[in-house]
């Protein structure tokens, strides 16, 4: 069992290297905040089944001290990129789909993830039993992720949007499956890790496909070009739907990714004035999400 983990080990980091390089590609055309965080984001997946393979691959030496010590330092780097994806998955899947996470889901997740260090410590001073612990902790990023995305996949109308949703839910479920199988089969454990990645890795490779895709319909435009057509692309939509001034500024904070209680505290109005107004230009508009309206105006992060 341990060589396929190493096989499936070696093809998830191939397809991993394949990500970062189109995420660097992607991210230096994009030049946005969160085109660095995606880099960072596919350096860490690497990270983890890299150092996974590593510990895996000692197991087929001789237990000396060196081997030990590697195994364990392995161990830590690989646990502390498991910690890091507990809050990262949440706030890139928010992201795709342009919808602010609440501050209390992300004091939740750091929450979590001090519980998955803590259950880590005591894996290795008290018992092995609290590995169960820290697979629950992953499950309920997935079980998260699931729910999020299956409540907005329906509502988006653009193409790209709708297929990286589904690749979402689609690999969230499948690992989902495949982390309860390998508390159940306790041979096949070693390698769900590895297989869980790989699967992350082609939705992430779905998503960078589709998002340099659309870079390209632009490439061949300056950035004074492009400026200038999103102004005549706004003053097109604004007079085609009747957005009113006040609403316009809402969707310029919109862009910006606050939730509708911080456009209501930037425009010193309540939140229910904020909620109306979004709701008329949805009505308006005929988008039921926020991407979609951001996508009618050209100005969807991706």
């Amino acid at each position: 069992m341990q060589v396929l983990t190493l096989i499936v080990c070696i093809l998830a980091i191939s397809i991993s290297s394949m990500d970062l390089s189109l995420a660097i590609v992607w991210g230096r055309r994009a030049s946005l905040k969160w085109s660095k965080f995606l880099v960072v984001f596919s350096s860490t997946l690497l990270g983890v089944v890299f150092s996974y393979a590593i510990v895996q691959f000692s197991y087929l030496f001789e237990n000396s001290l060196a081997i030990m010590i590697l195994r364990y330092v392995w161990d830590i780097l690989f646990h502390i990129d498991i910690g890091f994806l507990i809050i990262f998955i949440p706030l890139f899947i928010n992201w795709v789909i342009a919808r602010p996470m609440p501050v209390y889901e992300k004091v939740i997740f750091s929450l979590i993830t001090a519980a998955f260090a803590i259950f880590y410590i005591f894996s290795i001073v008290i018992s092995d039993s609290f590995v169960l612990f820290e697979y629950l902790c992953f499950c309920l990023v997935i079980i998260y992720t699931i729910a999020v995305m299956a409540v907005n996949v329906s509502k988006s109308s653009s193409f790209g949007v709708k297929a990286v949703s589904i690749a979402i839910i689609s690999v969230s479920s499948a690992s989902l499956v495949i982390m309860l199988l390998s508390l159940m089969i306790k041979a096949f454990a070693s390698t769900a890790l590895p297989l869980i990645a790989l699967l992350y890795f082609i939705m992430l490779l779905v998503f960078l496909f589709i998002a340099i895709g659309n870079q390209d319909k632009r490439k061949d435009k300056n950035s004074e070009q492009i400026i200038s057509e999103k102004i005549e692309l706004a003053k097109e939509v604004i007079d085609k739907f009747h957005i009113t001034e006040r609403e316009f500024e809402i969707i310029k904070l919109i862009k910006t990714g606050l939730t509708n209680k911080e456009i209501g505290a930037n425009l010193n109005i309540s939140v229910n004035t904020v909620n109306n107004h979004i709701a008329n230009i949805f009505s308006k508009t005929g988008v039921r999400c926020r991407i979609d309206l951001l996508n009618l105006f050209e100005e969807a992060s991706w």
